[in-house]
C-alpha cells in the first residue's frame, strides 16, 4: 500500500486520526519553516566571512529542508480533512454524569504550556502574551476568539489582510471573512471579522501561531494554561 491509499484509507475510515496527523503535520511545516529562516541568516553570515565550508553545510540544510516542506505538503493534500467536521472530544456536562469523577481530571492551572505541545484531549484555562495578566479561556475556541481581539487590537490592518493572506486561510475554506459565507462556524471578532472556529484545539494552536508571526511576536511569549486533560479517557 502506497502513501496516498494509506492516508486516503484513515481520512475515509479513521477520520479523527487524519485530522491529529494533518494538525500535526501543519505544526511540523511551520516549524521546519522557522529553521529555514534561520539557517538563511547563517547562510548571509557565512557569504559575509567567506566561509565556503559553512556555505555548502547550511546550502544542503537548505535544500534538505525544502525537499521535506514539499513532502509534508503533499501529505497534507491527500489528507484533505477540511471537510471533515470536528468534533468535540469530551463532553463537560458534568450534570449528565458524561465525566465521572471530574476532579480527576483537573491539572494545576499556574503551570506554563508552549504552543509546540500536544492540545489533544486538553481544556484550557487560559492564557498571556508577553508576561501579561492572565486572560482566561475555557475552551480553545474562546482563547482562539481572545487572543484574535488583543492582536486586532494591535494592528487592525494587518487583521483585516488575514482574509486575503493564503497562508492564513484553508486549502479551500475562509479562516477569516468580513462576512460569514464559507466558514462553517463564524465567531465575530472586535465586530468587525468573523473567524473559523469549527477546529480543534490542536488546529486553533497553529492558527495562533500564524498570526502571532504576522505580528512578529515570539512563540515563547505566548503561555498557554491548562485546567483539564482527558487523555486518560481516550486510551
Amino acid at each position: 500500500m502506497d502513501l496516498d491509499m494509506f492516508f486516503q484509507g484513515l481520512k475515509e475510515n479513521l477520520p479523527d486520526k487524519a485530522i491529529d496527523i494533518s494538525e500535526s503535520l501543519e505544526l511540523l511545516k511551520e516549524t521546519i519553516n522557522d529553521t529555514m529562516e534561520v539557517i538563511a541568516a547563517k547562510v548571509n553570515e557565512a557569504i559575509l566571512v567567506r566561509d565556503l565550508e559553512k556555505m555548502k553545510q547550511y546550502s544542503g540544510l537548505v535544500e534538505q529542508g525544502h525537499d521535506y516542506e514539499v513532502k509534508i505538503e503533499e501529505i497534507i493534500k491527500i489528507l484533505d480533512v477540511e471537510e471533515l467536521d470536528v468534533k468535540e472530544e469530551v463532553n463537560e456536562n458534568v450534570d449528565n454524569k458524561v465525566i465521572p469523577n471530574y476532579d480527576e481530571y483537573t491539572v494545576d492551572n499556574n503551570v506554563e504550556h508552549s504552543l509546540y505541545e500536544n492540545f489533544t484531549h486538553i481544556r484550557p484555562f487560559g492564557f498571556k502574551i508577553n508576561n501579561s495578566r492572565l486572560i482566561q479561556g475555557t475552551t480553545w475556541q474562546e482563547v482562539l476568539i481572545k487572543t484574535s481581539e488583543i492582536l486586532f487590537n494591535k494592528d487592525r490592518t494587518k487583521f483585516f489582510s488575514f482574509e486575503s493572506n493564503k497562508n492564513m486561510n484553508g486549502k479551500k475554506n475562509k479562516y477569516f471573512c468580513c462576512k460569514t459565507e464559507g466558514i462553517r462556524k463564524p465567531e465575530l471578532v472586535a465586530n468587525s471579522i468573523y473567524i473559523e472556529t469549527n477546529m480543534s484545539g490542536n488546529a486553533i494552536r497553529n492558527l495562533i501561531i500564524k498570526m502571532l508571526k504576522q505580528y512578529g511576536i515570539k512563540l515563547s511569549d505566548y503561555k498557554v494554561y491548562f485546567r483539564a486533560d482527558y487523555s486518560s479517557l481516550n486510551k
